[in-house]
């Protein structure tokens, strides 16, 4: 085996190891707190740690021109129940409890996102 050959092999070896231990630290160090945060108009409205939620309850959230959403929070999720939008993806996205995707109504101007969790 020539010298080229081993150093590659080495070098790729290196970046293995280096790649695992920082899937590892990244993993170790995720944050396990579930917060969801409502945006109506870009400004954050409520602040709900989901982890804390021991009974389930909801948020009516009024909008302009009679506009708004119900929201529904439960132990370690959150979502749209009801909503005065003509569309209603918002309800029909269910209920959200990782940062993967976010709840929202852009007709009325609402999204909900996930922070934190188990992803």
């Amino acid at each position: 085996m020539n010298t080229l050959n081993k150093k590659l092999i080495m070098a790729t070896a290196v970046l293995t190891a280096v790649c695992a231990v920082l899937c590892i630290f990244i993993i170790n160090t995720h944050s396990t707190d579930t917060t969801a945060r409502i945006y109506q108009d870009g400004k954050v409205i409520y602040t709900i740690d989901l982890d804390n939620v021991t009974q389930a309850y909801q948020i009516r959230v009024e909008g302009r021109h009679g506009a708004y959403n119900i929201i529904d929070v439960q132990p370690g999720k959150i979502g749209v129940c009801e909503a005065s939008c003509p569309d209603k993806i918002c309800v029909k996205t269910g209920y959200i409890s990782d940062g993967i995707m976010p709840v929202t109504c852009l007709p009325n101007k609402l999204v909900i996102v996930i922070e934190g969790g188990h992803r």
